[in-house]
């Protein structure tokens, strides 16, 4: 049998009948193929049994996968605009921001607070590296307390661009990798002051990564559990992240060392060794934290257990548990066939 034939002779019956009933399309196609090709249903082949069904779910499903082509497209257009969107919306955040700064006139005082607002106000992230390097290269030019005041220009920049009422265990790697791949990059170029920078830098990431653990926790003292649910698998990441907190440091250093030398990533190792990365005040926070997440989740994780149970008897569950005993079923006959062609040779 040609079942490019078969399948399009099925096809183009199928679009001619009228019938809004699904039963009594299948009753005519049926006939049909006894008819036309001489075959009953329940000697059809797999071959042909996957054509038919394949040529009459094509057909059934077409308007439908249209509408979701459609809608698809649309969905990625959309996607497009908000990106163009969101880098407009940056663009104009700091042409904004450098207006104001131009009507403060000389006045340093509310120039760093208006900075200190424009921290706050804009995503930091894709502009990350090359801040923290500007910040550094600056505080070299200025040539006092150096450690000191990387300190905290690199807090202040981390927990702003850390900050967020639900922290983001990938987001959290990717802006301590780029901190301090920038801070790797200026310390290589200026190897008097290497130890100084990186110093000063992980002082800067270690305090931002506290107050943005501290913040969490004072979140998730108060947010609506409505609010928590939104976020479950989120806190889920973030509670293993947390749980994890003393082998962070290690981790990205490993990441770290496929794109720089061995000397620069050992002075980074030993002052992330010697200022105690992993504090016990950060692991401790760490592990409050952790522990309220979980009381938080326990009645989320108890709703999604209740919602389960009423799922396991709708109608697509029943469907879902046919399909596996016939699963069940195609497996045992196919092991019982492989055995009996065994035992004959």
């Amino acid at each position: 049998m040609d079942l490019d034939t078969f399948k399009r002779d099925i096809k183009t019956r199928y679009k001619s009948l009228s019938s809004s009933s699904m039963d009594r399309k299948l009753e005519t196609i049926i006939a049909s193929v006894s008819e036309e090709w001489s075959l009953q249903p329940t000697t059809l082949s797999f071959a042909e049994l996957k054509v038919l069904s394949t040529a009459l779910l094509e057909e059934e499903t077409a308007e439908l996968q249209d509408i979701l082509e459609d809608l698809m497209a649309q969905k990625e257009r959309i996607e497009r605009q908000i990106a163009r969107k969101r880098d407009d919306l940056q663009h104009l955040k700091y042409t904004l921001f450098n207006a104001l700064e131009k009507h403060m006139g000389e006045d340093a005082a509310q120039l760093e607070k208006l900075h200190q607002i424009k921290l706050q106000s804009i995503d930091l992230l894709d502009l990350l590296e090359e801040m923290i390097e500007s910040a550094i290269i600056t505080t070299l030019e200025k040539g006092s307390d150096i450690e000191e005041t990387l300190h905290e220009i690199i807090k202040e920049i981390t927990f702003e661009t850390l900050n967020a009422n639900v922290l983001n265990a990938v987001r959290i790697r990717r802006i301590l990798s780029s901190i301090l791949q920038s801070a790797l990059n200026v310390a290589q170029a200026s190897p008097n002051q290497a130890n100084t920078i990186l110093r000063g830098s992980m002082l800067g990431i270690r305090s931002a990564l506290h107050k943005s653990i501290e913040k969490f926790r004072q979140y998730l003292l108060y947010v609506p559990d409505e609010v928590k649910a939104l976020y479950r698998e989120e806190y889920q990441l973030i509670e293993d992240e947390l749980e994890q907190i003393h082998t962070l440091f290690a981790q990205i250093v490993q990441s770290l060392a496929k794109q720089n030398s061995p000397e620069i990533i050992a002075k980074l190792t030993q002052i992330g060794t010697d200022i105690r990365f992993d504090t016990e005040e950060l692991a401790i926070l760490s592990h409050e934290t952790v522990e309220l997440l979980r009381d938080r989740l326990s009645r989320l994780k108890q709703e999604m257990s209740d919602r389960k149970s009423k799922l396991l008897n709708s109608p697509s569950a029943q469907e879902a548990k046919a399909m596996g005993a016939r699963a069940w079923g195609v497996a045992k006959a196919a092991l019982k066939g492989a055995k009996e062609a065994i035992e004959k040779k």
